[in-house]
Parts: C-alpha cells; sequence; structure tokens
C-alpha cells in the first residue's frame, strides 16, 4: 500500500490523503487552503476517478471544501461521514454515506474495513482507522482529549502500519496548559469590567470556551450569536456528544445575543472567527471599549489578521489540537510503524509518498 500526501502536512489547511495498493484506492478528507487562496489537493484525474471511498473526519472547509471538486473531476463514489457531518456541510455530497453511531466498525468490501471513534474537536468529528488489503493506515483527523465540552474516544492499543496524526501546534506542552493561559487572558481583560468579545466558528471551539470561562468566571452574562446559540441548544443535554460536566450547565447559561448589544462585564461570543463579515468588523469598531480576543489561527480568507496588527484584538490559541509533544505521546500508546505528523503549515513532511 502507498499513502500520499495531497494537503494537509506543511501546508495552510488543504487536509486530503490518497492510499492505493493493488486492489483498492481511497481517499481520507479533500479541504481547501486557508491561506484565502482556496487551493484544492494535489490529486491527479486519476487518482480522483480510481478512489472507491471517501472518507470524511469532520466538516471544517480545511478538511471538505474540496468534495464539490472531487466531485466535479470524476469521484463518484460513497463519501463516508458522520451524521453531525452530513448536517454542517455547506455542500452536501451526491452519495453520502452516513456511519452509525452504534456500530462504530464496518466493512466495506471483503478486506476492506474501519473503525472510528470521536475526537473531541467538534461535534461529529472522528479518527479512523481502515485496513485495508492487509495493511491499516490510521488517521487522527483533528484530535483533542481532554476537551471541556466535546467527548473523545481515546486512540489507545492501535496498531496500524502508518498513522496520521494531528500536531497543529508545534510545543511539548498539553492542552490544559494552553487552556489555562487562555483562560488567564480573558480574566485579565475582564478584570476593569470591560465588555469581552470572543469570534468563534459556529462548529468548534466556541462551545468548549463557553463551558470552561463560565466554570471560571461564572458570574458574568454571557451572551451567543444566533448560530452559536442554536448548537448550545441542541447539544448541551445529548449525552452522546458532549462530557458528564457539561451536563450539570444550566440550560440558560448562556443567553441569546442580539448582536449589537454590548455591556460592560459581559462576554459575548461572535460567531465570525476570522472576522470575515462586514457587521463583525463594525461591531467591534461601534464599541471601542470591548476587549477582542482572538482563540484560533489567523486565517487568509479573513480579516482577523488587521485586527491583530492594528493593535484591536490579542491572540491566545485554545488547544482545539493537538500539540507536537502530544502528537508523539499518542503515538507511544499505540504501535503506529509510521508516523506523519499534519496540520501544522511550518513542518514539511519528508517525503510526499509512504510505502507501507
Amino acid at each position: 500500500m502507498r499513502l500520499d500526501i495531497a494537503g494537509g502536512c506543511g501546508d495552510f489547511g488543504r487536509s486530503c490523503f490518497f492510499v492505493s495498493g493493488s486492489q483498492h484506492a481511497y481517499i481520507v478528507d479533500c479541504g481547501t487552503s486557508t491561506d484565502g487562496l482556496d487551493r484544492v489537493p494535489d490529486l491527479t484525474a486519476e487518482e480522483i476517478r480510481g478512489a472507491e471511498y471517501l472518507f470524511l473526519t469532520h466538516s471544517h472547509r480545511d478538511h471538505t471544501g474540496a468534495v464539490e471538486f472531487a466531485e466535479s473531476a470524476g469521484f463518484a463514489g460513497p463519501v463516508i461521514m458522520s451524521a453531525q457531518t452530513y448536517r454542517q456541510l455547506h455542500y452536501k455530497p451526491k452519495n453520502a454515506v452516513i456511519m452509525d453511531s452504534t456500530a462504530p466498525e464496518a466493512e466495506l468490501l471483503p478486506g476492506f474495513s474501519f473503525r472510528w471513534g470521536r475526537t473531541g474537536h467538534c461535534c461529529g468529528a472522528v479518527w479512523y482507522a481502515i485496513t485495508c488489503e492487509g495493511k491499516t493506515a490510521f488517521f487522527s483527523g483533528d484530535y483533542r482529549e481532554g476537551d471541556p465540552f466535546y467527548r473523545n474516544d481515546p486512540v489507545r492499543g492501535l496498531s496500524a502500519d502508518i498513522a496520521v496524526i494531528d500536531a497543529a501546534y508545534p510545543s511539548e506542552e498539553d492542552g490544559a496548559a494552553m487552556r489555562e493561559r487562555f483562560l488567564a487572558k480573558a480574566e485579565e481583560l475582564l478584570a476593569d469590567s470591560a465588555p469581552l468579545i470572543l469570534p468563534v466558528p459556529r462548529f468548534g471551539r466556541g462551545l468548549s470556551m463557553a463551558v470552561a470561562l463560565r466554570e471560571r468566571t461564572g458570574d458574568r452574562s454571557f451572551f451567543m450569536s444566533e448560530r452559536l446559540w442554536r448548537e448550545w441548544s441542541l447539544f448541551a443535554r445529548r449525552k452522546y456528544f458532549v462530557t458528564p460536566s457539561v451536563l450539570a450547565v444550566p440550560a440558560d447559561a448562556f443567553s441569546l445575543w442580539d448582536g449589537e448589544t454590548v455591556a460592560a462585564g459581559g462576554v459575548y461570543f461572535l460567531t465570525d472567527a476570522q472576522l470575515s463579515h462586514p457587521e463583525s468588523r463594525r461591531l467591534l469598531e461601534a464599541h471601542p471599549e470591548a476587549r477582542v480576543l482572538i482563540s484560533g489561527s489567523a486565517h487568509g480568507y479573513g480579516r482577523a489578521q488587521e485586527f491583530l496588527d492594528a493593535g484591536r484584538a490579542e491572540q491566545v490559541l485554545w488547544p482545539n489540537h493537538m500539540t507536537y509533544g502530544e502528537m508523539r505521546r499518542l503515538a507511544a500508546m499505540n504501535d503506529f510503524r509510521t508516523v506523519i505528523p499534519f496540520h501544522d503549515p511550518r513542518r514539511k513532511p519528508e517525503a510526499r509518498s509512504f510505502e507501507f
């Protein structure tokens, strides 16, 4: 078997991996770049047409933004994903196959099977262990253990011939240290009772940050813009998706925000992580008294970097991926013969193709 990196390693987004053998071929993820250029994966027309299946780890555009491109270029097979990933996708694949959460193992063809588990990155995000032609490939997707909101199925004692593992943060620390740094910064910004605005994605870290901040500073008023508040309303009581501690948070702990009113001491979750929308930027301009804390990477398709460069916003990363140290420690808890780190644009892979 051979794994070809079509994006995602030493790159800005664009996660995509093509695996082929003498009888079968499949793709894992098919995203566009996050540098503002919307580059598609380095897949040849022959690879796209030859793939029998496309597995999606989760809905974020750097993992799914090029699915429509793949179908237009000749991919005609099933696109395998969780039900929540399908719900979240802007483009719905023509031949979507939804995995059954009660059966986390499935055989696609004789000698071609897979198992999966929750990654803790966002609702519906999964990892895969895919066995084909006697070889197993593990794909972590965007992986996070210990998240305050999302459940994770820890990867332990798994054997794989090759493993592609999330290593987005180039440090040896763990997620707990990163969360503490973020929460401490949020407390610092709230110390003088200024309002705090937190730009977040609709699907992912916003809910995790909300429950952690409420536990840390529970006497404050918390508001969510409509799209995030709907996600809270939908998942706060669904045990399959959330950690047990979330079930104890009152349903009315977070209020629906009108997107305009900003009061002293309030915490406001703005569902626009990259400040891509003009109305989000106008909101920040209309409230110079508000502090702004960016919790993820600033991508090329938004305007978040401009606010950081101007000193209007500060940035402390919330850990919804793994550090390089965590990636190595996860690999040590399993039997992975070859490990390929991905998701860090600064870390180039040793090669584009790997035989396994």
